[in-house]
């Protein structure tokens, strides 16, 4: 028992590892590709294929974290993501891949994807995620959930739930909310985060009302610490974040 334990927490051990370099190549491409913009031979790159490129690595990261079981399903999400990959760099040229570093960063990127895609079919996600990986989680579910509420109109509402919440957790990662006051409810935002994580993953096109049961009252939560706890703030991010609050919670309620 004591030696099956510690086989599990080497298994856990490596993927963290390997999980942690793949945040990191992630940053570094999405940066990349916000640089872009700024570049003279921006044109040259397909908008549509930077932004199909997006929306793969965000897939990418929540069959990861969330150790989903479908093999072929990821290893066809990641050879996409390093054929889009390689398309953008070709086409931006030799000059600006080398200015960012971009040779590196590919097969880097390549090999903690499929050492990530490997390992989790080898481990279970943690029970509690750290605050940087659920908020990881959330961004990359905000990412997929606005992109698909742009297409099809009944997700607009599972887009604004997880852009608030998104929001709201990186308010407490950045340190404008004390974590005594929302203390209680993070384990309700990484609930939410793997409930609509799974539903993306694996019943995309039904049972939509029931998922908004689950986390609608989760949203509920968040709006209430924000108008019992944090509307006196002097923080202009939680201003800014309970103005937007207002602004969408008509539509969710």
């Amino acid at each position: 028992m004591e030696k099956q334990g510690e086989i599990e927490k080497g298994k856990a051990n490596n993927f963290e590892v390997s999980f942690s370099a793949l945040r990191k190549d992630v940053d570094n491409v999405l940066d990349f590709m916000e640089r872009l913009k700024n570049e003279e031979d921006q044109n040259v790159v397909n908008v549509y294929l930077i932004e199909r490129l997006r929306l793969e690595l965000a897939f990418i990261c929540i069959y990861v974290q969330l150790s989903y079981s479908d093999l072929d399903t990821m290893t066809a999400s990641s050879q996409g993501v390093k054929d889009m990959l390689r398309s953008i760099l070709n086409a931006v040229g030799n000059n600006v891949r080398c200015k960012y570093n971009m040779d590196h960063v590919l097969p880097s990127l390549t090999d903690n994807i499929d050492d990530c895609v490997s390992s989790c079919h080898h481990y279970t996600s943690s029970a509690t995620m750290t605050e940087e990986q659920l908020n990881f989680l959330l961004l990359n579910l905000h990412h997929i959930s606005k992109y698909y509420g742009e297409q099809i109109f009944r997700l607009e509402i599972l887009q604004n739930v997880c852009g608030n919440v998104g929001d709201f957790h990186g308010l407490i990662v950045n340190g404008c909310v004390e974590h005594k006051i929302v203390e209680y409810v993070l384990p309700q935002l990484q609930y939410m985060a793997d409930r609509v994580g799974r539903f993306i993953m694996y019943s995309f096109h039904s049972n939509l009302a029931h998922l908004l049961l689950k986390v609608i009252p989760i949203e509920l939560e968040v709006i209430h610490i924000c108008f019992t706890n944090l509307r006196a703030s002097t923080s202009a991010e939680v201003g800014r974040f309970i103005k937007n609050l207002l602004e969408i919670s008509p539509d969710i309620l």
